[in-house]
Order: structure tokens, then C-alpha cells, then sequence
């Protein structure tokens, strides 16, 4: 049976607390979870006399900032559905199954009541009417966005599936009201399957309300957050890769030549020769290093005529490919530190919107090991492998961090951990898809498998087509949104998250890794580079992505399916 958990963030709830706990259907819960945000008067002595968990936050946290701790108990405490039910009496609590009802039968991952879909009269109810209006044209304007056809998209009152909440990133979401909208909206563009139920309106002067001012503040924040989403990710998530339904698309052309090798991902044997080898020599131990220069020149690049995956035609064997990068030393690594510092931020704050089981991070092929040292900076248990002997021994007298030789293999009877991350390795895999069966072992039940690789359906790949810098030796795999989706499926996880990764770095870096693949152009900013040399935001040309993906539930289905 699934366990049932109704939580209520409460604020200055004293006089309608009681009541609405005592209108709440016998049997319906398992549990009730109420977190006080600070209260002044006597919310917390009636909560504590009443048969529910009581958390009390010492300061104000505000609306959003109480549904996160909402949620986060539920989820610790073992809820397989969460309601949130306000303590202010303002929504009725007989309501409850009507809300839980679509969950349980496995034809929702998220539910809200309606007060506009035809079970009473919002204004009959008490709504006053400029709220009535002002929901009316948000709610129509939200629903052109987004593509959805919602009476109501402003309810305080709502259920969630364990899983729905846990593909959502809440933590990261705002404290303030219009946390209710990130939620929804988010949920609607990430496929989550969201219903709404019919429910009265019910206004009484012990009611919460806002004032005018934050109401207007919740409106511009709720409309902008909606109109970004629905931008990004298309309507209704058309164009995210977290809702993809299988299809496979990629590079357009052909040089028309079959090759025989086996896909990465489908296993099939048939492929096509997308762009020939403009190699002139055999691979150098300095390409295996992050900043080599030697970018734009490549093996033969394979398309599977079955399902779209792009690779290359390497000349090396698993082994050789090993001793690359064991022996790969990277001096410039570390002249872009400032920058990578602030990518790694950004790629913890990403990791930290999500709910996890606790902080031991596992990083693969860690380089030097600053991520480690920046995550270990933010609160976690970090650890890392990484082949290249000079790069271990440089990460462990620099930064002190956990680091040790080694290849995923090695990794074989390692204990779990509550993240694992892999930032530009998995085109360097000979195997990915059977590495990835293996990290699935590796990435705790509820845990997150964190990566980014390169992104061959970016503006600049398509721009560039065959002399995209990016083609290069040592990358072996090249993705689509769609064929990482269907690989990481394949693998057990589920995407939850997908964006591109916004990389800065100074001109000239890129000047020098440049200068080789863009001809005269790439000369030209060398020399510029060698008077002014600002950051340059690069992360618009869409060369790499950030791909977040949970261990998907034994026994559950595909989410893309």
C-alpha cells in the first residue's frame, strides 16, 4: 500500500489549525507533517497537541522555503504520495481523496484542485473579485505558453508521487510565492503527468492573503518564469530532451559509404561513412590532454543507420587508449582555474535543486581534482579516479583531495554514492553504455548520475558541420539529446534535468586551442589576444551539455516511453 503524507506549512495558523485537521477524512493519511515558518502566536503548542510531526523553523523561510521543508521530511520519512494541504481552512480537507485518487491509479504524477473546473462558483465561494480576475487572465496566459489547457494554475492545493518530486530540482526553486508556479510549470515541461480535480472555493476571513504589492510581485515572477520555461523547452516540453519519446535525429548529409561497426547504443552493425578522416598522422600522446590544441581533426566519423548514434572509426585498441590518458599530462589545465571554479559552482548549485539520500560524491576521470576540491568546499564527501598518473599526483600535493589512479573497472565493489559525476568523459568511453550499466550500480537507489558531454545538435556543430572543432580523436562518441536520452534509459536512469553548459574562458586560451582549427580567423585572435585578453562567455554555441539522470525505480518503465 502506498504511504500517504499530508504536510501543511503553516504561518500564524492558531485559529483554523485545529479545524482543518479535524475535517481531514479518517484513513486517508498515513501521516501528517506540519512546519511552522516562525510563527509568533500559538500554531506550534495547538500543532503539538494534535496527532502530526511538528517542525519548527527557527527563522521565516517564507511560503516556498516551508514546502521545501515540507517535502523533504515527507520524502526522508518513507511518503510515496505528499500532500500539501494549507492549515488556513481556505481549501477543504474532504478534498483530499479526490487529490491523491489520480496518483494512486497510476494515471498522474502530480494533482491540484480546481476551483474554476465546475464543481462550484469561485465567486459564490468567496473569492474576492479581483483575485477571481487576476487568475483568470494569468491562467490563460500561463495556458497559451505552456500549451495546456488548465481551468486554474494557482492552487494551493496539491499532490505529488515520490518520483515526481524527486525529478523535480524544488530546492533551487525560490522562497517565495511563486514557488507554487516553478513547481507546476516545470512539472508540465518535464513530462511529469499533471491533473487537476475539481474543488470548492471556500474564503473566510481567517484565510491567509497577501497584500496587493506581493500579489503583483507573484503575478510578474510567475509570468516570467512560465515564458522562460515554455521558451527553453517548448510547449508543453515539446523540445526538452527530458520528454523525448524515442525519436532520433541528427547531422543531416551523407558521403553515401557503408561501414561495418557496431553502434554503441543499438548494437547494429550497419553505418555510414558522415564525415571522412582528415587525419595525417597517428594520434599524439598531447591529444589525450583536456587542452590540446589539435582540435577539428579527426578519425572517420560513423552515423547507425538504425537508430542516429555518431562515432568515430578509432585506430587504437581499449588498451592503447588507456595508456593515453595514463600517461596524459595537462600543464595548461590549470591557467583557466578561475573559470572552472565558477562552471563547477554552477554544476553543484544544479546538483543541489535535488532532494538526495545524503553527500558522498564519486567523480570519474577528475583530471587534477579541482571539482573536488570545489565540491568538497560546498559540504561533500568527495571522492575521485582519474588514469593519468601526473594528473593524481598534481591533485593530491595541490589540493589535498581523495584522488587515485585509476579507470571505472576499478571502481568494481566501490561502496555507492548519493552523486555521481562525470564532466566530459563519456565520449571518451570506448564502451559508454556498458560503463554507464556499471555507474548504475555506483549512484545510490535515489541518488543522481551528474555528466556533460558534447553536444552534437548545438548551434555550433550544426553551423560547422564536418570542421566543428569538436570532432577530435580522443572523442570516440558524439550525442544527440535524443541518443544520450535513449543511452542513459538503456543504462537504468531516467533524465530528469538537460541544459547547456554556460563555459567561460579567457580569449586567449581560446586563441591557443583555437588557432590550429580556424584557420586564419583563429590566427587573428591569437595575435589580438596577446594585448587584451577578457573572459569570453562560449556556452551560447551549445558545444556541451549537462545532463542529470536518476536511477530509475526496479521494475518502472522508461520515462521517455
Amino acid at each position: 500500500m502506498a504511504r500517504i503524507t499530508i504536510t501543511m506549512p503553516a504561518y500564524h495558523a492558531e485559529t483554523t489549525l485545529a479545524q482543518t485537521v479535524a475535517d481531514i477524512p479518517p484513513g486517508i493519511a498515513d501521516e501528517l507533517i506540519l512546519v511552522d515558518d516562525a510563527s509568533t502566536d500559538n500554531t506550534v503548542a495547538i500543532a503539538r497537541s494534535l496527532p502530526m510531526e511538528v517542525y519548527v523553523h527557527p527563522e521565516n523561510r517564507g511560503y516556498g522555503g516551508n514546502q521545501k521543508t515540507c517535502y523533504q521530511r515527507a520524502i526522508e520519512r518513507g511518503a510515496d504520495i505528499v500532500v500539501m494541504l494549507h492549515p488556513d481552512y481556505q481549501y477543504d480537507p474532504q478534498a483530499v481523496p479526490l487529490l491523491v485518487a489520480p496518483i494512486l491509479s497510476g494515471d498522474a504524477d502530480m494533482t491540484f484542485g480546481s476551483r474554476f473546473a465546475g464543481l462550484a462558483d469561485p465567486r459564490s465561494g468567496g473569492m474576492p473579485w479581483y483575485r477571481f480576475m487576476g487568475n483568470r487572465v494569468v491562467t490563460v496566459a500561463e495556458n497559451l505558453m505552456l500549451g495546456s489547457r488548465f481551468t486554474e494554475m494557482h492552487s494551493g492545493l496539491r499532490a505529488y508521487s515520490r518520483q515526481c518530486l524527486l525529478s523535480l530540482p524544488f530546492l533551487g526553486y525560490t522562497d517565495d510565492f511563486s514557488f507554487d508556479t516553478q513547481m507546476l510549470v516545470d512539472a508540465v515541461t518535464l513530462g511529469q503527468r499533471v491533473v487537476e480535480v475539481p474543488i470548492k472555493t471556500r474564503y473566510a476571513e481567517e484565510s491567509s492573503s497577501i497584500s496587493v504589492s506581493r500579489s503583483l510581485r507573484y503575478v510578474s515572477e510567475s509570468l516570467a518564469y512560465t515564458a522562460r520555461r515554455s521558451a527553453r523547452r517548448g510547449r508543453i516540453g515539446r523540445r526538452s530532451p527530458v520528454t523525448y519519446d524515442g525519436t532520433r535525429t541528427g547531422p543531416t548529409g551523407s558521403t553515401g559509404v557503408s561501414v561495418t561497426q557496431r553502434c554503441a547504443l543499438c548494437g547494429s552493425e550497419a553505418q555510414e561513412l558522415l564525415y571522412p578522416s582528415n587525419a595525417a598522422q597517428p594520434i599524439q600522446s598531447d591529444e589525450f590532454s583536456c587542452t590540446s590544441g589539435s582540435l577539428g581533426t579527426h578519425d572517420d566519423i560513423l552515423r547507425c543507420r538504425e537508430c542516429g548514434m555518431v562515432s568515430s572509426r578509432h585506430p587504437l585498441s581499449e588498451d592503447e587508449i588507456i595508456d593515453g590518458y595514463a600517461g596524459m599530462v595537462d600543464e595548461r589545465y590549470l591557467t583557466e582555474t578561475e573559470g572552472r571554479e565558477e562552471l563547477f559552482e554552477w554544476v553543484l548549485e544544479r546538483m543541489g535543486g535535488y532532494v538526495m539520500p545524503g553527500k558522498r560524491l564519486l567523480e570519474v576521470g577528475s583530471n587534477v581534482g579541482l571539482f573536488l576540491d570545489v565540491a568538497g568546499r560546498d559540504g561533500w564527501e568527495a571522492r575521485g579516479i582519474e588514469p593519468s598518473k601526473w594528473a593524481v599526483e598534481r591533485g593530491r600535493a595541490r589540493f589535498g583531495v581523495d584522488l587515485r589512479q585509476g579507470t571505472l573497472e576499478d571502481l568494481e565493489g566501490d561502496s555507492p554514492a548519493d552523486a555521481v559525476v562525470m564532466l566530459d568523459v563519456l565520449e571518451h568511453l570506448v564502451d559508454p553504455l556498458s560503463s554507464l550499466r556499471r555507474l548504475r550500480t555506483l549512484v545510490e537507489k535515489e541518488g543522481l548520475l551528474v555528466l556533460s558531454t558534447v553536444d552534437l545538435a548545438g548551434v555550433h556543430s550544426r553551423v560547422r558541420k564536418g570542421s566543428w572543432p569538436w570532432f577530435i580523436r580522443p572523442h570516440l562518441h558524439y550525442f544527440t539529446p535524443e541518443t544520450l536520452d535513449a543511452m542513459l534509459a538503456e543504462a537504468g536512469f531516467d533524465l530528469v534535468e538537460f541544459e547547456r553548459v554556460p563555459r567561460t574562458f579567457h580569449l586567449s586560451y581560446i586563441a591557443g586551442r583555437a588557432s590550429s582549427s580556424h584557420g586564419l580567423l583563429g590566427r587573428a585572435v591569437e595575435r589580438v589576444s596577446r594585448y587584451v585578453d577578457p573572459p569570453v562567455p562560449v556556452g551560447w554555441l551549445g558545444d556541451v551539455v549537462l545532463a542529470i539522470a536518476r536511477p530509475r525505480p526496479p521494475g518502472a518503465a522508461p520515462s521517455s516511453s
